[in-house]
């Protein structure tokens, strides 16, 4: 479904993610999810279309018939999966016991309370102890650091009778968390003897990212299984998918009430939406299709907002006049609808659908997106809400809404010992601007003292793979320690003019240091294009200076131009014609206004965040004044300078 040019045009996406918070080529191990899949409330949604004819809540613990074991081939150990019950120690209470539990605890399913299953691979190989790889009761890692060895859970069901069902659909609550293991089922219909058909549960999580506890998850038995007398549906924690060269297995796999149902005929699913037209809507616009959670209002007043999604047909029925809906909210209300041009989407397929209009946002602020789904026979779908904030001047990709790094996800790293690195973010524009500063979140491993700086690039969309031509840059600049954990503004050395139709990258580069490391944070936003320079790390073949795609966005944002002046509305003479000054800008918090030749009279001074939400405010009757902002946190602010029916603009950044 994905744009081809993704992978293919884009050759430099052969080697990802390979600057993280670690000195190795993948993540370590961590407490913290970067990314939790939200449960859609299936079995609610789906209870009153089908009755279960097979289900099992564990309340009387694993069944006498259920085999808890498997014969993997050695090294590979085989692992028992765990009944956690109302008696048992630990009890319901408790999930994960490994080292990097955090704070998940057990899984949320409905009967959670009379017992569940677990796989805890965390556990089975640290003891519970970070760091001690390989020391626990089933170890899928060397305890010496040598080779992973890699262990197995295999949870298998008795018999079970599906010859009255041709078409069966597995439900169950699935609460998941992934670093290298993976969930599986396989089926058997020849008494256990082999099991083929393997299904991944979770294709939608990966590395140190997770299911919420609630997670429902719904799997369309294969064919060639359903209707016949003796299934075996076996539950596989495969802790022996070896990503890297550090580690097997981790974290968790929890799972209660699974039942099965002839599948309903009628059942459709919405998923993988977007905003920015990452599916199709770029090829009307010549750009990369780009989701921008903060998006100019001048950019998306040229490139209004397109909406799409991927619909599923889960049921066994075609479904007729099945449609995309769309609906904007701002403050609470709606603002505008838009639907898909209905089309019949056949059973077991699924096809990508878009608004037949685009939606153009006349104000700033928060804007909520909800897509659902309909058709004929099936009401409505649960709905996805997505958010955007229409911004003065900032153009972002990340989801740090409050720009308070509670969203920052792991770092990438900038500079580090043997080597500095540039990373950056792709940024399409639809009018011609100007690039002022580049703001960027200094991630918690940073260490106070590094020196970076940010740069601004340009890509010519004929030479693939992307080599991103250098503009210009800033000033160097030490990270300070309040920086660590922070947003960091910092001013191009001039203003950049930006052109329509040309794709942009914000930068920071990083400096090698044998102690003084940097690292931005990572967002989930997919729905994006970001990139790694290696300038001697070697995180791939391409050699000193070569671009590779990121595997995740980064929380870099381009900052664009001034604002020009409101006219009039009932005076002749805008009484902002002559000279209006902001000094020191870029600065750390305080601000010389001057109006020069301008006659005193009541000004109103107001400064407002990129949310639009006033931050200060002050009437001088004076046209020259110096404002304290300096208990504001660092990041681009509006000021706002208003005289009877006039007003005028500048951007201002704290550092």
């Amino acid at each position: 479904m994905k744009k081809l040019y993704t992978i293919a045009s884009f050759v430099l996406v052969s080697v990802i993610s390979f600057a993280q918070v670690t000195s190795d080529a993948f993540p370590e191990p961590t407490d913290v999810s970067t990314k939790i899949l939200k449960s859609k409330n299936l079995f609610s949604s789906i209870a009153a279309k089908a009755t279960p004819f097979w289900t099992e809540d564990f309340s009387g613990g694993i069944p006498t018939a259920w085999t808890n074991a498997s014969q993997p081939t050695p090294p590979v150990i085989s692992a028992p999966w765990v009944y956690r019950g109302p008696s048992t120690n630990p009890g319901v209470s408790i999930g994960s016991q490994g080292a990097y539990a955090g704070t998940n605890g057990p899984i949320a399913s409905p009967t959670a309370a009379n017992g569940f299953m677990l796989f805890d691979s965390d556990y089975y190989d640290n003891g519970g102890t970070a760091g001690n790889f390989g020391a626990g009761t089933y170890p899928c890692n060397s305890i010496t650091g040598g080779a992973p060895t890699g262990h197995v859970g295999t949870l298998s069901t008795d018999a079970i009778d599906c010859s009255m069902y041709s078409d069966v659909s597995i439900l169950f609550n699935s609460f998941y968390r992934e670093y290298t293991g993976i969930a599986k089922i396989a089926f058997s219909i020849d008494g256990g003897i082999t099991f083929t058909d393997t299904l991944e549960v979770h294709p939608d999580i990966e590395v140190n990212e997770s299911t919420a506890s609630d997670y429902q998850v719904m799997l369309r038995m294969p064919f060639n299984i359903a209707g016949n007398p003796n299934v075996i549906i076996q539950f596989i924690y495969d802790g022996t998918i070896l990503y890297n060269t550090s580690y097997n297995g981790y974290y968790f796999w929890m799972i209660d009430d699974i039942e099965l149902i002839e599948t309903p005929a009628h059942l459709l699913d919405i998923k993988s939406e977007t905003f920015g037209g990452w599916w199709t809507g770029y090829q009307s616009t010549g750009a990369i299709g780009i989701d921008y959670t903060f998006n100019p209002l001048s950019q998306a007043t040229a490139n209004p907002y397109r909406f799409e999604s991927v619909l599923f047909n889960n049921g066994a029925a075609d479904q007729n006049n099945t449609t995309m809906h769309v609906e904007v909210e701002s403050s609470g209300s709606s603002v505008w609808t838009g639907s898909s041009s209905p089309t019949t989407l056949y059973t077991n397929t699924n096809d990508t659908l878009s608004t037949t209009t685009n939606f153009t946002p006349t104000s700033t602020g928060i804007h909520q997106i909800n897509f659902w789904a309909s058709s004929d026979s099936f009401p409505t779908t649960d709905t996805i809400g997505r958010s955007t904030i229409v911004t003065d001047t900032v153009y972002g990709v990340d989801y740090d809404w409050a720009s308070d790094g509670a969203n920052a996800g792991n770092g990438f790293f900038l500079g580090r010992s043997q080597c500095g690195q540039v990373l950056g973010n792709a940024f399409d524009m639809y009018a011609q601007d100007e690039a002022t500063s580049i703001s960027f979140h200094v991630n918690d491993e940073s260490v106070a003292g590094a020196e970076v700086k940010v740069e601004l690039y340009e890509i010519d969309a004929t030479v693939t793979p992307y080599a991103p031509i250098y503009l210009g840059e800033s000033d160097d600049y030490e990270l300070t320690q309040a920086d660590i954990g922070s947003w960091v503004t910092l001013a191009l050395s001039q203003e950049y003019d930006v052109y329509a139709n040309t794709t942009y990258v914000a930068a920071v580069r990083g400096y090698a240091n044998p102690t003084d490391t940097s690292l931005i944070s990572s967002s989930s936003n997919d729905n994006t294009l970001s990139f790694i320079q290696d300038n001697g790390c070697d995180i791939g073949s391409g050699g000193f200076g070569y671009w590779y795609s990121a595997s995740k966005p980064l929380l870099i944002r381009l900052n664009l131009g001034e604002f020009s002046v409101t006219p009039p509305n009932s005076i002749n003479e805008d009484i902002f014609d002559r000279k209006f000054s902001v000094h020191p800008n870029p600065s750390k918090g305080i601000f010389n206004i001057d109006l020069i030749d301008e006659k005193n009279g009541d000004y109103l001074i107001s400064v407002s965040n990129i949310l639009g939400e006033e931050v200060y405010s002050e009437t001088r009757l004076i046209t020259s004044t110096t404002i304290n902002l300096s208990d504001l946190e660092s990041g681009i602010y509006i000021l706002d300078v208003q005289n009877g029916d006039s007003s005028i603009s500048k951007k201002l950044i704290i550092e």
